[in-house]
């Protein structure tokens, strides 16, 4: 911070600075210099006062109410979206009681310049190094809501996707990706239910790409298991990687096998089969095992003609290199009906 020369060279001297004032110009003027050198020793600090210091809010849901005074009552300024981050510009001198919950009103400013007042248990505070927890500990709250609507839901989805966009580091980029698709799925729930028109996520549907993909028998969409492997690969090496690993091998892909083995065998092969293969000492071996043996059955299998047989071993030969480097004593069995179907398929 810059410093008058005045009050640097104070510090080699006895005198403060009122006092030289005092010494160069004796009387009453001396006290008035002396007095203005105090000032403009002080005023640097104020002008400086880094950016950075500004109290900060972060909208935690959906939908919050700017008012124009601190009250239930007073006039609506606008809505916020979830993430959207606030200002701080004063504050009520006392708590007040709402829903259950007692906390203070806060004059708030928007990124837009509009300023209102807001309750602060739906405005958490935003500090510079707790920014991913707090957006992961937002989601996680929200998500935790099943009677949440669609809207709300994709507006938490928006708000991911911008925090994951503008997160540099890896790790923290990580565990909000991780966040991110987990509210995807959490969303498209919502529009499984058959309550939400068309008109209503049509749009927000295409906004995300092959990101999502629909599944014509289910008539519904699902995330993309390719695109969640993607991201695997992407934050490999990240404890975070194992766990999108296990969300793409829980996705089930888009369509329909109409019973034909093979294709049921491709399937196990897209979602377990894939999983074990990366993670074959993972902490979902284990599950992805037994969600492989579930599966495995020689159904359909006589009506099967030579290029369906031949489809079906080279769909056994990919698993069972798969189950190759596992260690839990469950693969002996999956291991044993893998054998059984390449039996029943003949050579």
């Amino acid at each position: 911070m810059f410093t008058p020369i005045l009050a640097r060279q104070q510090s080699h001297s006895t005198l403060s600075i009122p006092s030289l004032a005092q010494a160069l110009l004796p009387g009453p003027r001396g006290l008035i210099l002396g007095v203005l050198l105090v000032l403009l020793q002080v005023a640097p600090a104020f002008a400086e006062a880094p950016a950075q210091s500004e109290k900060q809010r972060i909208a935690a849901a959906s939908g919050i109410r700017l008012r124009a005074t601190p009250a239930p009552s007073g006039k609506e300024v606008t809505k916020l979206f979830i993430g959207t981050v606030l200002k701080v510009l004063e504050q009520t001198a006392k708590q007040e009681t709402i829903g259950g919950k007692a906390d203070y009103w806060y004059r708030v400013a928007t990124p837009e310049g509009q300023e209102g007042w807001v309750f602060g248990s739906l405005v958490w505070p935003l500090l510079p190094d707790q920014q991913v927890q707090t957006y992961l500990e937002i989601a996680r709250q929200r998500m935790a809501d099943e009677k949440t609507p669609f809207v709300d839901r994709a507006d938490l989805v928006n708000f991911l996707k911008a925090t994951v966009t503008q997160t540099p580091a890896k790790e923290s980029a990580a565990h909000l990706e991780l966040a991110l698709w987990r509210a995807m799925r959490w969303t498209l729930a919502a529009l499984s239910e058959g309550n939400v028109p068309k008109s209503a996520y049509e749009k927000w549907v295409q906004r995300q790409g092959d990101a999502l993909v629909y599944s014509e028998p289910a008539g519904e969409w699902f995330v993309s298991g390719a695109f969640l492997w993607k991201l695997e690969e992407k934050y490999r090496g990240l404890p975070e990687a194992e766990a999108l690993a296990w969300e793409a091998a829980t996705t089930t892909p888009p369509g329909e096998c109409e019973g034909y083995a093979p294709c049921y065998l491709a399937m196990s092969n897209s979602m377990e089969g894939e999983y074990l293969r990366r993670y074959p000492a993972g902490p979902h071996a284990g599950e992805a095992l037994k969600a492989l043996q579930q599966g495995l059955g020689t159904d359909g299998i006589s009506d099967l003609d030579q290029e369906g047989r031949t489809d079906l071993r080279e769909e056994l030969g990919k698993l069972e290199a798969a189950l190759g480097p596992v260690k839990l004593p469950e693969k002996k069995k999956a291991l044993d009906q893998l054998q059984a179907l390449r039996k029943a398929a003949g050579k």
